[in-house]
Protein backbone atom coordinates (compact mmCIF):
# COMPACT_ATOMS: atom_id res chain seq x y z
CA UNK A 1 0.00 0.00 0.00
CA UNK A 2 1.47 3.37 -0.77
CA UNK A 3 1.86 5.72 1.82
CA UNK A 4 0.66 9.08 -0.18
CA UNK A 5 -2.04 10.97 1.90
CA UNK A 6 -4.79 11.34 0.17
CA UNK A 7 -4.06 15.23 0.00
CA UNK A 8 -1.38 14.09 -1.80
CA UNK A 9 -3.01 12.09 -4.07
CA UNK A 10 -5.77 14.46 -5.29
CA UNK A 11 -5.49 16.01 -7.97
CA UNK A 12 -4.50 19.57 -8.67
CA UNK A 13 -7.76 22.13 -9.00
CA UNK A 14 -6.54 25.18 -11.33
CA UNK A 15 -5.72 27.53 -8.87
CA UNK A 16 -3.43 25.39 -7.41
CA UNK A 17 -1.55 24.77 -10.92
CA UNK A 18 -1.56 28.75 -11.77
CA UNK A 19 0.05 29.35 -8.64
CA UNK A 20 2.72 26.44 -8.95
CA UNK A 21 3.38 27.76 -12.62
CA UNK A 22 3.90 31.38 -11.18
CA UNK A 23 6.33 29.89 -8.38
CA UNK A 24 8.37 28.06 -11.08
CA UNK A 25 8.81 31.21 -13.34
CA UNK A 26 9.53 33.10 -10.61
CA UNK A 27 12.46 31.14 -9.82
CA UNK A 28 13.73 31.03 -13.38
CA UNK A 29 14.17 34.45 -13.52
CA UNK A 30 13.37 36.85 -16.60
CA UNK A 31 14.93 34.34 -18.60
CA UNK A 32 11.83 32.38 -18.16
CA UNK A 33 11.55 28.40 -19.44
CA UNK A 34 9.72 26.44 -22.09
CA UNK A 35 6.43 24.96 -21.55
CA UNK A 36 8.23 21.44 -21.34
CA UNK A 37 10.16 22.74 -18.30
CA UNK A 38 7.20 24.13 -16.68
CA UNK A 39 4.89 20.71 -17.12
CA UNK A 40 7.45 19.13 -16.01
CA UNK A 41 7.68 21.59 -12.77
CA UNK A 42 4.15 21.33 -12.04
CA UNK A 43 3.42 17.39 -12.74
CA UNK A 44 1.30 18.28 -15.56
CA UNK A 45 0.55 17.63 -19.18
CA UNK A 46 1.26 20.13 -21.63
CA UNK A 47 -2.18 20.57 -22.98
CA UNK A 48 -3.23 21.06 -19.60
CA UNK A 49 0.05 23.89 -18.69
CA UNK A 50 -0.35 25.81 -22.09
CA UNK A 51 -4.11 26.08 -20.61
CA UNK A 52 -2.83 27.50 -17.15
CA UNK A 53 -0.74 29.91 -19.14
CA UNK A 54 -3.45 31.64 -21.39
CA UNK A 55 -5.41 32.31 -18.43
CA UNK A 56 -2.53 33.66 -16.54
CA UNK A 57 -1.09 35.86 -19.77
CA UNK A 58 -4.58 37.22 -20.13
CA UNK A 59 -4.09 38.83 -17.15
CA UNK A 60 -0.67 39.46 -17.25
CA UNK A 61 0.66 37.36 -15.22
CA UNK A 62 2.94 35.48 -17.51
CA UNK A 63 4.44 36.52 -21.33
CA UNK A 64 5.96 35.20 -23.65
CA UNK A 65 8.79 35.72 -25.76
CA UNK A 66 8.24 35.85 -29.19
CA UNK A 67 11.79 34.86 -30.47
CA UNK A 68 12.26 31.70 -27.99
CA UNK A 69 9.16 31.18 -27.26
CA UNK A 70 9.36 30.35 -23.46
CA UNK A 71 7.18 32.19 -20.34
CA UNK A 72 8.17 34.53 -17.53
CA UNK A 73 6.41 36.53 -15.37
CA UNK A 74 4.69 39.51 -16.52
CA UNK A 75 3.99 43.16 -15.26
CA UNK A 76 0.21 42.32 -13.76
CA UNK A 77 2.61 40.44 -11.14
CA UNK A 78 3.61 43.87 -9.83
CA UNK A 79 1.32 44.44 -7.26
CA UNK A 80 2.02 41.12 -5.35
CA UNK A 81 5.65 41.77 -5.69
CA UNK A 82 5.29 45.44 -4.03
CA UNK A 83 2.68 43.67 -1.38
CA UNK A 84 4.38 43.99 2.55
CA UNK A 85 3.35 40.87 4.20
CA UNK A 86 2.08 41.19 7.53
CA UNK A 87 5.23 39.28 8.79
CA UNK A 88 7.34 41.59 7.02
CA UNK A 89 5.42 44.95 7.92
CA UNK A 90 6.40 43.57 11.74
CA UNK A 91 9.79 43.24 10.66
CA UNK A 92 10.11 46.63 9.20
CA UNK A 93 8.65 48.33 12.47
CA UNK A 94 10.78 46.58 14.78
CA UNK A 95 14.05 46.59 12.81
CA UNK A 96 15.22 50.19 14.26
CA UNK A 97 14.87 49.01 18.05
CA UNK A 98 16.62 45.73 17.26
CA UNK A 99 19.49 47.55 15.86
CA UNK A 100 19.43 49.93 18.65
CA UNK A 101 19.41 47.13 21.01
CA UNK A 102 22.67 45.56 19.46
CA UNK A 103 24.30 48.93 19.08
CA UNK A 104 23.91 49.14 23.08
CA UNK A 105 24.93 45.73 24.21
CA UNK A 106 26.82 44.94 21.02
CA UNK A 107 25.43 41.40 21.02
CA UNK A 108 23.10 39.65 18.41
CA UNK A 109 19.63 40.55 18.56
CA UNK A 110 16.91 38.42 17.22
CA UNK A 111 13.01 38.87 16.67
CA UNK A 112 11.22 35.82 16.70
CA UNK A 113 7.02 34.61 16.86
CA UNK A 114 5.51 31.55 17.79
CA UNK A 115 4.54 28.93 14.87
CA UNK A 116 2.89 26.16 16.50
CA UNK A 117 5.43 24.37 18.80
CA UNK A 118 8.65 26.11 17.36
CA UNK A 119 9.73 29.78 17.37
CA UNK A 120 10.26 31.10 14.01
CA UNK A 121 13.32 33.49 13.66
CA UNK A 122 12.16 36.74 11.82
CA UNK A 123 14.88 38.66 11.84
CA UNK A 124 18.19 39.85 13.51
CA UNK A 125 20.85 42.17 13.95
CA UNK A 126 24.78 41.26 14.37
CA UNK A 127 27.16 42.76 16.36
CA UNK A 128 30.34 44.41 15.51
CA UNK A 129 32.60 41.47 16.92
CA UNK A 130 32.75 37.64 16.28
CA UNK A 131 30.00 36.21 17.12
CA UNK A 132 30.18 32.40 18.38
CA UNK A 133 25.98 31.33 17.66
CA UNK A 134 25.33 30.24 14.18
CA UNK A 135 21.67 31.33 13.22
CA UNK A 136 19.65 32.53 9.82
CA UNK A 137 16.27 34.00 9.57
CA UNK A 138 13.31 31.67 8.64
CA UNK A 139 15.10 29.40 10.79
CA UNK A 140 12.66 27.06 13.24
CA UNK A 141 13.39 26.01 16.90
CA UNK A 142 11.45 24.44 19.55
CA UNK A 143 10.01 27.08 21.48
CA UNK A 144 10.54 25.60 24.76
CA UNK A 145 14.59 25.36 24.40
CA UNK A 146 14.62 28.96 23.62
CA UNK A 147 14.57 32.58 25.53
CA UNK A 148 11.83 33.80 22.48
CA UNK A 149 9.51 30.83 22.73
CA UNK A 150 9.90 30.70 26.82
CA UNK A 151 8.70 34.41 26.42
CA UNK A 152 6.29 33.66 24.18
CA UNK A 153 4.76 30.95 26.27
CA UNK A 154 4.95 32.80 29.84
CA UNK A 155 3.25 35.92 28.21
CA UNK A 156 0.62 33.40 26.49
CA UNK A 157 -0.34 31.94 30.01
CA UNK A 158 0.19 28.75 28.32
CA UNK A 159 -0.82 26.18 31.19
CA UNK A 160 -1.73 22.22 31.95
CA UNK A 161 -1.47 20.66 28.53
CA UNK A 162 -0.44 23.54 26.73
CA UNK A 163 2.63 22.86 28.11
CA UNK A 164 3.10 19.21 27.26
CA UNK A 165 1.81 20.07 24.05
CA UNK A 166 4.98 22.13 23.75
CA UNK A 167 7.16 19.42 25.34
CA UNK A 168 6.39 17.18 22.67
CA UNK A 169 8.17 18.73 20.10
CA UNK A 170 11.35 16.50 19.35
CA UNK A 171 14.64 18.24 20.57
CA UNK A 172 18.10 17.08 21.57
CA UNK A 173 17.94 18.40 24.95
CA UNK A 174 14.37 17.72 25.77
CA UNK A 175 13.66 20.79 28.91
CA UNK A 176 11.45 19.26 32.57
CA UNK A 177 8.14 20.37 32.63
CA UNK A 178 9.06 21.70 35.76
CA UNK A 179 11.92 23.41 34.11
CA UNK A 180 9.37 25.05 31.62
CA UNK A 181 6.49 25.80 34.61
CA UNK A 182 9.38 27.89 36.47
CA UNK A 183 10.62 29.74 33.24
CA UNK A 184 6.53 30.42 32.79
CA UNK A 185 6.62 31.93 36.36
CA UNK A 186 9.98 33.80 35.91
CA UNK A 187 8.15 35.81 32.79
CA UNK A 188 4.95 36.48 34.44
CA UNK A 189 7.01 37.94 37.60
CA UNK A 190 9.43 39.52 35.95
CA UNK A 191 8.42 40.00 32.41
CA UNK A 192 11.61 38.12 30.44
CA UNK A 193 12.60 34.75 29.59
CA UNK A 194 16.19 33.38 29.31
CA UNK A 195 17.91 30.45 28.38
CA UNK A 196 21.38 29.98 29.62
CA UNK A 197 23.95 27.42 28.30
CA UNK A 198 20.60 24.89 27.53
CA UNK A 199 21.45 24.90 23.59
CA UNK A 200 25.06 25.71 23.27
CA UNK A 201 27.45 25.16 25.83
CA UNK A 202 28.90 28.78 27.09
CA UNK A 203 25.90 30.81 25.47
CA UNK A 204 23.26 32.25 27.45
CA UNK A 205 19.76 34.30 26.09
CA UNK A 206 17.13 37.04 27.02
CA UNK A 207 14.17 37.95 25.52
CA UNK A 208 11.29 40.35 26.04
CA UNK A 209 7.63 39.56 24.90
CA UNK A 210 6.32 42.28 22.42
CA UNK A 211 2.81 42.82 22.53
CA UNK A 212 1.82 44.57 18.73
CA UNK A 213 -0.86 46.82 17.55
CA UNK A 214 -3.21 44.59 15.65
CA UNK A 215 -3.19 41.72 19.09
CA UNK A 216 -0.51 39.70 18.08
CA UNK A 217 2.90 39.21 19.98
CA UNK A 218 6.40 38.41 19.19
CA UNK A 219 9.33 38.24 21.14
CA UNK A 220 12.91 40.18 20.88
CA UNK A 221 16.15 38.53 22.39
CA UNK A 222 20.00 39.12 23.07
CA UNK A 223 22.04 36.45 23.03
CA UNK A 224 25.66 36.40 24.00
CA UNK A 225 28.32 34.34 25.66
CA UNK A 226 27.52 33.36 29.35
CA UNK A 227 30.41 35.35 30.73
CA UNK A 228 29.00 38.50 29.45
CA UNK A 229 25.69 37.49 30.32
CA UNK A 230 25.64 36.61 34.12
CA UNK A 231 22.59 37.03 36.54
CA UNK A 232 22.47 40.75 37.15
CA UNK A 233 23.76 41.54 33.38
CA UNK A 234 20.81 39.72 32.06
CA UNK A 235 18.27 41.80 33.84
CA UNK A 236 19.92 44.75 33.26
CA UNK A 237 19.74 43.37 29.16
CA UNK A 238 15.89 43.02 29.60
CA UNK A 239 15.29 46.02 31.12
CA UNK A 240 17.81 47.75 27.98
CA UNK A 241 15.20 45.47 25.69
CA UNK A 242 12.00 46.91 27.21
CA UNK A 243 13.41 50.04 26.98
CA UNK A 244 14.07 50.42 23.43
CA UNK A 245 11.10 48.73 22.42
CA UNK A 246 9.27 50.87 24.45
CA UNK A 247 11.10 54.32 22.73
CA UNK A 248 8.97 53.27 19.09
CA UNK A 249 5.83 52.46 21.07
CA UNK A 250 4.72 56.14 19.87
CA UNK A 251 5.21 55.29 16.11
CA UNK A 252 4.52 51.67 16.26
CA UNK A 253 2.11 51.06 18.96
CA UNK A 254 3.98 48.30 20.38
CA UNK A 255 4.04 47.28 23.81
CA UNK A 256 6.13 45.63 26.58
CA UNK A 257 5.28 44.04 30.12
CA UNK A 258 4.96 47.42 32.32
CA UNK A 259 6.69 45.35 34.77
CA UNK A 260 9.67 46.58 32.73
CA UNK A 261 9.20 49.86 32.18
CA UNK A 262 9.79 52.92 34.75
CA UNK A 263 6.77 53.97 37.01
CA UNK A 264 6.54 57.00 35.06
CA UNK A 265 5.34 55.86 31.98
CA UNK A 266 3.09 52.52 33.79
Amino acid sequence: MSGTSPEERAPLSSIDRALLVVEFLARRGPEGAPLSDIAAAVDSNKATVHHTLRSLRYRDWVDQDADTGYYFLGDGVDPIIRYTTRTQFVVDQLHPALVAICHRYNELVHLGKLSGQVVTYLDKVEPDRPIRVVSFIGRNAPAVTTALGRALLGANNVTGAEIDWYLSVPTDNPPTRATIEECIEHVHRHGWGMEVEENEAGIACVAVPVDLKNGERVAVSVTAPAERLGAATREAVAYGIAEEINAISGTTGVSVPEVLLPRSVR
